[in-house]
Formats: C-alpha cells, structure tokens, sequence
C-alpha cells in the first residue's frame, strides 16, 4: 500500500524536503518508533541519488513509501542506471558510508533496475498502530 511519494529535483538542498517528508509520512501512519531511523536512511538514499544522478539536468527523484505486510520500504528512484556500489571508505575518509548505514540500521536493503534508471530501498519493521 502506497503512503506517502514525493517528486524532487536533483540538488543536494533537496535532503531537508526529504527529511520533513520521511518524518511526516512516518508519523501520520503512526509509526513514530520508524520516522528517527527511516529519515536518516532515506536522507542518505537522496543524497546519493543527488550525487550521482546530478548530471542529469531537469531530471527529478521519487521517494516512495510503501507498506509491505508489516515492512515499511523507502524507495528513491533516480534515473542513473549505475547500480549503487558498497565501498570501504577507509578510517580518514569524509564520505563513502552511507550505504553501509543503510545496511546495517535496515531489516533489508537493495535495489532494481527500472524503465527509467533505477530504485535503491530500504526497509524497516516498525510497529504498527
């Protein structure tokens, strides 16, 4: 079932819209124990999408919230075909972790191509109302 999706350009000030959104779809479903965790891991999907889709001008980003059973799937759609890539930032590095966040405060993660580039998610067991 569909509960929130939201359309934004690719820019990095698109991160707050998308912080305000994750938290206000999370809490008008109820599941106020997912909004902390679902923002944070959904901030790091767009910032992502908005770094290396950025060469795409005019192009925009979904981000979708779907409940699944008991899951909550963020999804962010970008139209990079690139599939996204885990790496070791090493101890110094400033950047290169947020998948690694991802992966390891989310039940589940990954991504599919799709007619128009590609979808990286994320998803959550929060508890229901």
């Amino acid at each position: 079932m569909l509960l929130g999706e939201i359309r934004l350009p690719i820019r990095p000030e698109s991160a707050t819209p998308a912080r305000r959104f994750l938290t206000a779809v999370s809490l008008a479903w109820g599941i106020p124990d997912a909004a902390d965790t679902a923002e944070l891991l959904g901030c790091e999907l767009v910032t992502n999408a908005v770094r290396y889709a950025a060469a795409m001008p005019g192009s925009t980003l979904r981000l979708v919230l779907v409940r699944d059973g008991e899951r909550l799937r963020v999804e962010v759609h970008d139209p990079s075909g690139e599939p996204p890539a885990t790496r070791d930032p090493g101890l110094e590095a400033t950047s290169g972790r947020g998948l690694l966040i991802v992966g390891a405060l989310s039940t589940d993660a990954g991504w599919h191509p799709t007619a128009h580039g590609k979808a990286v998610w994320f998803e959550l067991l929060p508890r229901w109302p």
